[in-house]
């Protein structure tokens, strides 16, 4: 290029290039962030991969059984066998022991013993790998009352999360079965008393023994709806049904509600479920399964929750005064309605020091409530026992 004196300029450059690579530079950000927001709403739209979160804390859950495959071999018995199960289970089992070499020594005991078996039993086991020990052991443990005043820890307004199959209380009886198979239900109640009230007696056995004595359970049919309303009452909850929209769920969750689900067949169960809403996130809402750790280990998109939930709860904390424990009471007789006995402690709280025992039948003064517990005399020793397992003495004449 000529200057004003004729000459050129050699060592001046045309621009042209130089801003084409500018713009160039400028604008494949642009396109590569683009194009990554697509892909990611590829996988959030089409896929189940962009839901992972935090776990939820596993330190209320005991899930390790102890035991030995050739001692229990050496426990059967003729008087064991119930034949439920056909070949069919027996293939079913066989497959899955070829496809999961780390259960296969499990899964080969129970299809080798099969006759011991009920069908419950095989069926959990064929769910892998989070259940099989509970399955594995069911012929081998009676029914039992465990796990009622077992110790749950949680924060101040946490969720506890619990299963239904902790080593505590899988064997404990509820309705047909124990509380591994069929107790969804009053465990899913347990964790939403313990969040919302921060009572950590409502242990899940103890939830379960209520429902079945006041007849929120139903042969046949399992835990009754009923249990989430009027059944919530006696742990100090106001349950009420709500709809199935995304807006109002996150608004009770973000008010410090806890929602309840009965599940259709689908990603939680084949028949029927209980599940808890426990909060939600960017990527979804937080289901706590009192059956799986692992489906509790992810978020659920609410159009894959939503249309699997038949009927769903939402749960406050009931007001003192809406409490029947808040009656004036004082001076009334009251007795020991339970199988054996129960304690009456120095605080309301099942940890407290016990001062003395109640026998079945023994009656004692009725002095105040103190939330789950109430506070009595008997025998001239005033302390606190559990008010689900004390009833009115019925007034004559």
């Amino acid at each position: 290029m000529r200057n004003y004196d004729g000459y050129y300029d050699d060592y001046y450059e045309p621009p042209p290039r130089y801003y084409r690579r500018r713009r160039r530079f400028r604008i494949g950000p642009i396109i590569f962030f683009l194009l990554l927001v697509l892909a990611l709403v590829f996988v959030w739209r089409f896929t189940d991969g962009f839901t992972r979160f935090t776990p939820p804390d596993l330190k209320n859950v005991q899930d390790e059984f102890a035991y030995s495959l050739d001692s229990l071999a050496a426990e059967i018995s003729p008087e064991m066998r119930v034949d439920e199960c056909g070949v069919d289970y027996m293939a079913q089992l066989e497959q899955l022991a070829g496809e999961e070499p780390e259960l296969a020594d499990r899964l080969g005991f129970i299809a080798d013993h099969l006759e011991i078996y009920p069908e419950e039993a095989v069926k959990t086991a064929l769910q892998g790998g989070e259940k099989l020990d509970f399955a594995l052991l069911m012929p081998f443990r009676g029914e039992d009352a465990g796990g009622v005043n077992a110790v749950i820890t949680a924060d101040a307004g946490e969720i506890p999360y619990l299963i239904q199959y902790d080593t505590r209380w899988a064997y404990h009886a509820y309705g047909s079965s124990v509380m591994g198979i069929t107790a969804c239900g009053p465990t899913c109640l347990s964790m939403a008393a313990i969040g919302l009230t921060g009572d950590k007696s409502v242990t899940p056995a103890r939830v379960a023994d209520y429902a079945e004595s006041a007849g929120h359970y139903v042969d046949g049919a399992g835990t009754a709806w009923s249990l989430f309303n009027e059944g919530a009452e006696a742990f100090g909850l106001r349950g009420v049904a709500v709809g199935v929209d995304e807006k109002d769920m996150k608004a009770r969750l973000d008010e410090g509600q806890v929602l309840i689900a009965s599940m259709l067949p689908g990603d939680f169960t084949t028949s029927g479920h209980f599940v808890v809403i426990a909060g939600y996130g960017f990527f979804g809402f937080k289901v706590y399964d009192p059956n799986s750790v692992a489906l509790s280990s992810r978020s659920w998109r609410y159009d894959k929750l939503a249309p699997q939930i038949a009927q769903l709860w939402s749960f406050t904390a009931a007001p003192v005064s809406e409490s029947p424990a808040a009656e004036s009471l004082a001076g009334t007789l009251w007795y020991a309605d339970c199988e054996e006995f129960i304690t009456l402690r120095a605080e309301p709280n099942v940890n407290a020091a016990a001062l003395t025992t109640i026998p079945k039948g023994g009656q004692m003064t009725y002095v105040s409530a103190a939330g789950d517990f109430t506070c009595v005399e008997y025998q001239g020793q005033r302390g606190y026992v559990l008010s689900s397992y004390i009833a009115r003495v019925e007034e004559t004449g």
